[in-house]
């Protein structure tokens, strides 16, 4: 294995703070402006995909409440889209690093749709489970192509701040989401008489938004993949070679994604259960948290160029926890709700950071593959945990089952240290951080 200094993030020199911050404000807007047409399409497109994602994520659970399923049924339902993603998130990867992207992303839009438009109109728990599982295979061609597409969409200059803005545009759509679906199912409700049919309106208008990104995604320029990415293989000799690194990416991950699930698809419910609040205050709760998460995604370059990738990520993962606990013992809303919300931007923050690192730290023709292990690992234990998740709140309540997640959560942040704490230096040339990247012989 060979060592050498891959990319680095250069900070400011400016003796002011507030030419600090000022300088600091226009290089992110030069950088933004250095995104290719290619990429801005991307965004737009998973803008209004990310739109149905979080009317489902803020509503379905609530519809399916007053269906009259419980918490147990409804964890099989959530657990159901991640088992779809799965199954499919290599296969697909190995896939579009043989075939034109555009294609696949279109059919992908259109799926994705029908499969969600089942879900709600099925009432019976193994339809809905079936349907969701068709939903997650779908939608996992468009996670799996995001990666490979902005690394082969933009260079080494802007490609921080493109992962974050990715994420920053899917938490964007969960404000829009969140604000309007909450209001609209109370009016719909109101309107019918039925707040029922007032969910399940505004689901259907969800998954007639998401259509839209047929737009965006029909005007890429799709080009074919490298001869590098069409080198991806599943073999045991490239496990032999890169097994160290994968484990190493992707177990911690798994422990986010195990301790997520418990706790994450019922955070609608705790409100409800907890607090009696109703969808649309709930709604502007999910509102306030995807704002924390903007500004979080957003500030996420200028923290790593000060403090490297993986001290940003590991730290604000730390600081989560405080707010973590709050929110697991309080009965107090107001202390609830700004822990909910802190929470949710700082444990977020790091989300496209590790992708970013993952990324960075692969060899072109395994870029899709990474990128897909990280999303097995992510939804294999989401898929296993929110099935517990659901049982254990039924049994034991809310704070027992957040008090888990806490552990699990510390544990992961540990491992990530462990494994990546000497992958960056301090650099030598620039007031900033250097990767070392290990390259396969």
């Amino acid at each position: 294995m060979q060592l050498d200094h891959e990319h680095s993030w250069q900070g400011s020199t400016s003796p002011s703070g507030f030419n600090k911050v000022v300088g600091g404000v226009r290089n992110y807007i030069n950088e933004i402006k250095l995104f290719s047409r290619n990429a801005r399409l991307y965004l737009l497109g998973s803008f209004l995909m990310g739109l149905n994602f979080q009317v489902f994520l803020l509503l379905l659970n609530l519809y399916l409440k007053e269906l009259g399923f419980v918490e147990g049924d409804i964890g099989l339902i959530a657990s159901s889209r991640a088992v779809g993603m799965t199954i499919i998130a290599i296969p697909a990867a190995i896939l579009l690093s043989r075939v034109r992207l555009k294609p696949l992303l279109m059919a992908t839009v259109v799926l994705f749709a029908f499969f969600s438009y089942n879900i709600v109109s099925s009432q019976t728990l193994i339809l809905m489970i079936c349907w969701s599982i068709l939903s997650g295979m779908s939608f996992a061609f468009y996670r799996v192509a995001s990666a490979p597409f902005y690394m082969r969409n933009s260079t080494k200059t802007e490609r921080t701040h493109l992962f974050s803005f990715s994420f920053g545009m899917m938490i964007l759509a969960g404000m829009v989401g969140s604000i309007t679906s909450g209001k609209l199912a109370v009016l719909l409700g109101e309107y019918t008489g039925d707040i029922i049919t007032g969910y399940q309106y505004t689901l259907y208008i969800g998954i007639a938004l998401s259509l839209l990104a047929l737009i965006p995604f029909g005007m890429i320029h799709s080009t074919k993949p490298s001869k590098e990415e069409k080198q991806i293989r599943i073999s045991k000799e490239q496990f032999k070679k890169r097994g160290i690194f994968y484990l190493k990416i992707t177990s911690a991950n798994f422990l986010i994604g195990m301790g997520a699930g418990l706790v994450i698809p019922f955070l609608n419910l705790y409100f409800r259960d907890r607090f009696h609040l109703k969808p649309d205050t709930i709604g502007l709760y999910y509102f306030l948290v995807q704002f924390a998460m903007l500004a979080g995604s957003l500030a996420g370059p200028l923290l790593v160029k000060r403090f490297g990738l993986v001290r940003t990520i590991v730290s604000t993962q730390l600081a989560s926890i405080p707010f973590m606990l709050t929110l697991s013992y309080s009965y107090i809303l107001p202390l609830a709700a700004i822990a909910f919300i802190v929470r949710g931007g700082l444990m977020n923050l790091g989300v496209p950071i590790v992708t970013n690192l993952g990324m960075e730290l692969s060899d072109k023709k395994e870029q899709g593959l990474v990128n897909s292990l990280l999303m097995v690992a992510w939804t294999s234990s989401w898929m296993v945990s929110s099935a517990i998740g659901g049982h254990l709140i039924e049994q034991y309540g809310y704070t027992f089952t957040m008090n888990i997640t806490i552990f699990l959560y510390l544990l992961s942040s540990l491992i990530f240290y462990y494994s990546f704490r000497n992958v960056e230096s301090r650099s030598t040339q620039h007031s900033g951080w250097a990767l070392i990247k290990e390259t396969s012989a």
